[in-house]
């Protein structure tokens, strides 16, 4: 199988493709802001590097890249990607609705360096003045440590980790704090005027942040204005038919896998997932689904649930309602979504797996813990949602952190909804998380916990 739809080869052959759909002319923001361009140029010199050494991961476990991003070939051919990164914008944007990229990159001093991209240009631009150290702080103040703890497996004999209950009062100054940083003050006031769609390119764990609960200039959140897309490279951004159409995929034709039978795994105790089964059952019911696609208990094991996946061609949503578990080391060989004598590893989606996915890429959903997460690079995180793409998903509905059973059942059965009434799923996920955000107001980690991976629809 081919990598991510298999339309691209790696290195300079995807360049090239790059430079030959590029403008002749220079774009607004090269002829604005010449010094702000080439630290641009940079950036998307060194994300092409940093998406030959993921692609190659996923084939071979073993993150290396060949291209060197000082060389005047590669610094020429991403400017030409940045004019065609601003092309892009113009054709998604509408007068009401606009299309964005906001690109992250850590220079050589370790600090952020933040772009905010529209249809006429590079539209705010900044970087950070101390080295960025990741979103550890935020993940505290949202409780996110004490909620992975309370789901998380244990060895058998051992006493699992308490966790406390209340969201600490400190998440609103650390959202704001953390979209200081990722969006910027600048970025934050031209998302406060304006609404559409935000494409995260991101550097490190700026992909896994909760941007849905980001604060604008307004005081609202982001959710109120945008839908947010995490794209996997710098290819998805500047290559025009890198989309993802879910128009001819039937959401009625689904797979739906949930709460397997962990207990007799003699090595880890797993917490009860009654949630999980119930979200699925749901799920089911408001698909009809027959029996036959529902994978529940004793029943979701690896080799049913890889067996109809690649029996059930024509399915347009995967749908796994389990444990999840990042590894930060490993993440592919050690990083998995649970299932019953077995788990379904990153690496088993390697190779010859799913044929049908060669021309039909089906909405992935990974409704576990973590599953967005994974080891991080300088050019962004690695983990089992980036394996589902490279297999040839069409986008991944990842979690960032373990959400509360309650709130899951109601912004995934309402997400579900809203993607058989049409809507696109990255804008199905922002109108979910908008109702979720009004019942779990005093707790944004309830509901601002699921990002779209992948490219972005048409």
């Amino acid at each position: 199988m081919k990598d991510e739809y298999g339309k691209h080869r790696i290195g300079m052959a995807v360049l090239a493709v790059i430079v030959a759909v590029s403008p002749s002319t220079p774009s607004h923001s090269q002829g604005r802001h010449s010094s702000q361009d080439q630290r641009l140029v940079r950036a998307i010199a060194d994300h092409f590097t940093y998406s030959i050494g993921f692609r190659t991961k996923f084939r071979t476990g073993t993150y290396t890249t060949r291209l060197p991003p000082d060389s005047q070939r590669a610094r020429t051919q991403a400017a030409a990607a940045a004019a065609v990164v601003e092309r892009r914008m113009a054709l998604f944007s509408t007068d009401e609705r606009k299309n964005f990229a906001l690109i992250h990159h850590i220079n050589a001093a370790g600090a952020l360096e933040v772009w905010l991209i529209g249809p006429t240009g590079v539209m705010a631009s900044a970087t950070s003045a101390t080295p960025y150290h990741g979103l550890r702080s935020l993940e505290s103040s949202l409780n996110i440590p004490s909620r992975a703890a309370e789901h998380a497996p244990h060895l058998r004999g051992f006493k699992p980790i308490q966790s406390a209950t209340d969201v600490p009062q400190s998440s609103a100054d650390a959202l704001r704090d953390a979209s200081d940083v990722l969006l910027t003050t600048e970025v934050r006031r031209i998302l406060a005027s304006q609404s559409g769609r935000l494409l995260v390119l991101p550097a490190r764990d700026t992909g896994t942040a909760p941007y849905a609960a980001f604060p604008l200039d307004d005081g609202r959140p982001l959710v109120d204005r945008w839908s947010v897309v995490v794209v996997p490279d710098i290819e998805t951004l500047a290559t025009p038919d890198r989309t993802f159409d879910p128009h001819p995929l039937d959401f009625h034709t689904a797979l739906v896998v949930g709460d397997p039978d962990l207990s007799l795994d003699t090595t880890m105790e797993w917490p009860t997932l009654p949630g999980a089964r119930a979200e699925a059952l749901a799920i089911a019911n408001l698909l009809s689904l027959p029996a036959s696609r529902v994978l529940l208990g004793a029943d979701a094991t690896k080799t049913r649930v890889m067996a109809a996946i690649d029996g059930y061609r024509e399915a347009g949503l995967i749908y796994l309602a389990s444990h999840g578990v990042a590894d930060a080391v490993n993440p592919m060989d050690g990083g998995f979504v649970a299932l019953t004598g077995g788990h379904l590893y990153g690496s088993d989606l390697r190779g010859n797996r799913f044929e049908a996915w060669e021309a039909h890429h089906p909405l992935v959903v990974l409704s576990a813990c973590q599953t967005g997460l994974g080891k991080v690079f300088d050019g962004g995180s690695y983990g089992v949602a980036r394996g589902w793409l490279s297999a040839g998903a069409g986008q991944v509905v990842a979690s960032l952190w373990r959400v509360r059973d309650d709130a899951t059942k109601i912004l995934m059965t309402r997400f579900v909804e809203l993607l058989t009434s049409g809507s696109a799923p990255e804008e199905a996920l922002r109108s979910a998380q908008r109702e979720a955000a009004n019942r779990f107001s005093d707790d944004p980690g309830a509901w601002a916990g699921f990002t779209v991976f992948g490219a972005p629809t048409k």
